[in-house]
């Protein structure tokens, strides 16, 4: 059959909430800032938040200065998870787990806990409305010192039964390895919450190394695993999933042409648990039927490939058991 990508039920484990967002709902939100964090006039929002097509992380993430900035009040972090669960919902995404990183939105004094607890009750709402199910990824900044992750772990440890299910490292990675964040990601292993971390993503195999050796459950990206055969053979053996992000790795990977030069079919050839994911909506001009759909023109895939990566990408996810069986079931039918 032609696979309907829209209907295709989907799990993604891998969104930015801030690199998520409608650029009307930023153009609005930006009206409402306070006057001395306005915008300049005549701002270019559009232009702000579409990194080159070809970039370094770093020149990536610029764009984020946007989102970030009218993403600093409740009510602003609770419409932005509704409306990725609406979007999310109107392709059949039946399970999301958003992530966001906390302490990049307290410019206006809010204070941690009420930003986690705004963006839960998006969520919430977007569960009841859509009828689907979301599960929420605190951030920490891998360039911020250590006591900024440990309080983000403690935000985690904090918010574990209240649909918080784990903590995560993000940002730049050059210089900045996650052993930086030890102690913070001891903690979160302590308390029981699930870990995942962004390794490998513009650079070093080495920082997915040093992400495995600190007990990540997933990885964010691992476009470079490639680069160190040992390496690789050991994720293979662990089965360590991989949150693979088509088109943000190819804007931002540097090793790349196509969609057809991405690894990702040599790790899913190896047996090595392969995830799809957008990463940024709005930075990418993607969602995740469009990612499905370039890879499998790329790697001409058929039904047997993208009912995998499906099923994959609940079974590898932080849902609970129930979840797991519900999703997949509807995967099932939907091949039947």
């Amino acid at each position: 059959m032609a696979i309907r990508w829209k209907k295709l039920p989907k799990a993604e484990l891998h969104v930015h909430l801030d690199g998520a967002m409608r650029l009307d709902t930023i153009v609005e939100l930006a009206k409402k800032l306070p006057e001395e964090l306005r915008f300049p006039r005549g701002f270019d929002f559009e232009a702000a938040v579409t990194p080159p097509k070809r970039c370094t992380l770093p020149e990536y993430l610029k764009a984020f200065d946007v989102t970030i900035a009218v993403l600093q009040t409740e009510a602003a972090l609770e419409r932005a998870a509704f409306e990725l669960c609406e979007d999310a919902a109107k392709e059949n995404v039946r399970y999301l787990e958003v992530r966001f990183a906390p302490l990049l939105h307290i410019e206006l004094e809010l204070t941690p806990r009420s930003i986690v607890q705004a963006v839960l009750r998006g969520l919430k709402q977007g569960e009841e409305k859509f009828g689907m199910y979301t599960g929420l990824i605190l951030s920490a900044m891998r360039d911020r010192p250590p006591e900024h992750s440990m309080e983000v772990a403690q935000l985690v440890a904090q918010f574990q039964t209240k649909g918080v299910v784990a903590f995560d490292l993000a940002g730049p990675e050059r210089l900045y390895p996650p052993q930086l964040h030890r102690e913070a990601i001891a903690l979160v292993r302590e308390t029981g919450a699930h870990l995942t971390l962004h390794a490998g993503e513009g650079c070093c195999p080495e920082q997915i190394k040093a992400a495995i050796d600190l007990g990540t459950e997933r990885i964010g990206h691992g476009v470079y695993l490639h680069k160190d055969p040992t390496l690789e053979a050991h994720v293979v053996e662990l089965g360590i999933p991989l949150e693979v992000c088509p088109t943000s790795n190819l804007q931002v990977s540097g090793i790349m042409d196509s969609y057809a030069d991405h690894p990702l079919k040599r790790y899913f050839d190896l047996g090595i648990p392969v995830t799809l994911n957008t990463d940024n909506r709005l930075m990418s001009h993607v969602d995740l039927s469009h990612e499905y759909k370039v890879v499998a023109k790329a790697f001409d895939w058929g039904e047997a490939e993208i009912r995998k990566l499906a099923e994959t990408s609940i079974t590898a996810s932080f849902a609970n058991d129930e979840v797991k069986a519900t999703v997949l079931d509807e995967i099932a039918k939907f091949f039947a």
